[in-house]
């Protein structure tokens, strides 16, 4: 008779302990925290506008830009993450006839929202990107160079996978504008990338 009294509540409080402990472990498994990466250019495409002139270029083989980043990602929702980070990105190099080259790099602060689908074998996910920044651009002509910096900003998405905790590989487009003088540039860049979380 005794043990009828503090069985039944043992074993609820076992059973609620054990759905916790899961429930805690999965959220914990969710969680992924700081993270850095890196990105390839795989395209470029820079175009530069005055007044009603513009001209365009797509970067040369070899001319490829990168970056290297470093960010935390919040743990809003399962499938809903959302990443901060700081992000140093090179642009390539365009050039025009042979007689007019750019170049340039940038340094930004960027939000990062991250939509997941999740599957058996790995997750999918798509990002979308806006940043805010330092552009600092250089222009040759002939022998004759000159650059600047100046605020710029940036927009892109990407498609990726989620290959285990750690790792995550992706696909991206984002494109970089600001303006120098009277000059408006503007930078496309596909590429392709990987992230490593801690």
């Amino acid at each position: 008779m005794k043990t009828h009294y503090w069985l039944a509540p043992t074993l609820t409080l076992l059973s609620i302990s054990s759905v916790s402990s899961v429930h805690a472990n999965t959220m914990e498994e969710n969680k992924r925290g700081f993270y850095i990466g890196a990105d390839l250019s795989v395209y470029n495409n820079t175009k530069l506008e005055v007044s009603d002139v513009s001209i365009q270029e797509s970067s040369d083989f070899g001319d490829f830009g990168y970056n290297f980043l470093a960010g935390y990602e919040f743990d809003t929702h399962e499938v809903v993450k959302l990443g901060l980070e700081a992000e140093y990105r090179h642009f390539g190099k365009a050039n025009y006839d042979d007689e007019f080259k750019i170049k340039g790099n940038g340094v930004f602060v960027n939000i990062k929202p991250k939509f997941i689908v999740q599957y058996d074998q790995a997750d999918v996910y798509v990002s979308l990107l806006a940043g805010i920044g330092s552009m600092d651009m250089e222009a040759q002509v002939s022998n004759v160079s000159a650059s600047k910096s100046e605020l710029g900003y940036q927009f892109g998405a990407e498609l990726g996978f989620i290959v285990n905790r750690d790792i995550d590989i992706h696909l991206g487009y984002r494109a970089a504008f600001t303006e120098i003088e009277t000059i408006e540039v503007s930078t496309g860049s596909a590429y392709t990338g990987i992230r490593y979380f801690f």
